[in-house]
């Protein structure tokens, strides 16, 4: 499996090309630059298969409808994010959301399931808190938390639909996780679960 971020519009949101040795990749978090985003699916000769999402905010959702239009793919998000995909505007005053029509998806997603694309399998982790269905996926040993979990730090829960009580009991979820995991979170630096456990304060308590 290879894993490539790409850091895309002025919040910077990670978006992720996740493809196996056959080329069938997937595409997380799409939330700007659509353009940009298929031009480096075809630069490597991928098959795109599927767009996941780990929740519905503008940033990591703006590019979406476009680019499942283009690879006339399926979308995938957690269940709970049904208002937040009707209407994906921007939350920050000055910035504009890149797509403001509904976000088009093909299921909701709930604990547990699993999804298969080729080589790759992604478990479904509802991990709300941050918005009322954000999930995280687990693929290998890769897990990607979104706004769920950063580096030294969590996503915040101030916005409309958070919720700090959800969003500890998610922490604990993904904190009780084994596994030498790889995070990859919806802003900023790759890290580890095992670092977070013994640096991050919100996983610490």
């Amino acid at each position: 499996m290879q894993v490539e971020r790409m850091c895309l519009g002025p919040l910077e949101a990670c978006c992720y090309l996740v493809y196996d040795g056959d080329k069938n990749a997937v595409v997380l978090d799409p939330g700007e630059e659509p353009g940009r985003v298929a031009g480096r699916l075809e630069e490597l000769g991928l098959g795109l298969q599927a767009i996941l999402l780990t929740h519905g905010h503008f940033d990591h959702v703006g590019g979406v409808n476009r680019l499942a239009d283009r690879f006339a793919v399926p979308v995938y998000a957690g269940a709970g994010e049904e208002g937040l995909l009707a209407a994906p505007v921007s939350l920050f005053p000055g910035l504009r959301a890149a797509d403001e029509r509904p976000i088009g998806w093909e299921r909701l997603l709930e604990e547990g399931e699993r999804l298969t694309f080729g080589a790759l399998e992604f478990e479904v982790l509802a991990t709300p808190g941050h918005t009322p269905g954000g999930v995280c996926y687990r693929c290998g040993e890769a897990l990607f938390t979104g706004d769920t979990l950063f580096a030294a730090g969590v996503g915040r829960t101030d916005l409309p639909g958070g919720d700090g009580a959800a969003l500890e009991r998610s922490l604990e979820k993904l904190a009780a996780l084994e596994g030498g995991l790889t995070v990859y979170p919806g802003h900023g630096p790759a890290t580890t679960l095992e670092r977070e456990r013994r640096g991050n304060p919100y996983l610490r308590g």
